[in-house]
């Protein structure tokens, strides 16, 4: 397990994602948060150079991609994906993925509902 990790909170989006006909056309609002787990032999604490570290604006810009352009019915698959896209960056280990969708067909006040995923790196033979 590493002991080094990288946090993206509360990053905000809107998508059409759902299983019901209106979030697919209307969409809703979500949050996901983020957290990557990064091996040993990254560099970005030692040195304080740029080069060193993850290009944080990738990772949001990758994940962003597919929780914008593409839709799903279950938010399940859309955690897996978002998962598996950070993993394909150097140095990640795994990434934990929560997101979170405002609804309201359960009860009269918005809320959020949610599901996390943790995606790992398969390993290279």
């Amino acid at each position: 397990m590493s002991e080094s990790q990288i946090i993206i909170k509360d990053l905000k989006f809107y998508g059409f994602h759902g299983v019901y006909p209106e979030e697919q056309v209307v969409g809703t609002s979500y949050r996901a948060d983020i957290i990557i787990d990064i091996d040993d032999g990254f560099e970005g604490f030692k040195t304080d150079r740029l080069e060193d570290t993850l290009n944080y604006e990738k990772i949001v810009e990758t994940v962003l991609k597919i929780a914008t352009r593409q839709k799903f019915r279950l938010i399940e698959r859309l955690a897996q994906l978002m998962g598996e896209s950070i993993v394909a960056f150097d140095h990640v280990l795994s990434a934990d993925v929560t997101i979170y969708k405002s609804v309201t067909r359960l009860t009269p006040e918005p809320q959020w509902i949610g599901v996390r995923r943790k995606v790992r790196r398969l390993e290279q033979n």
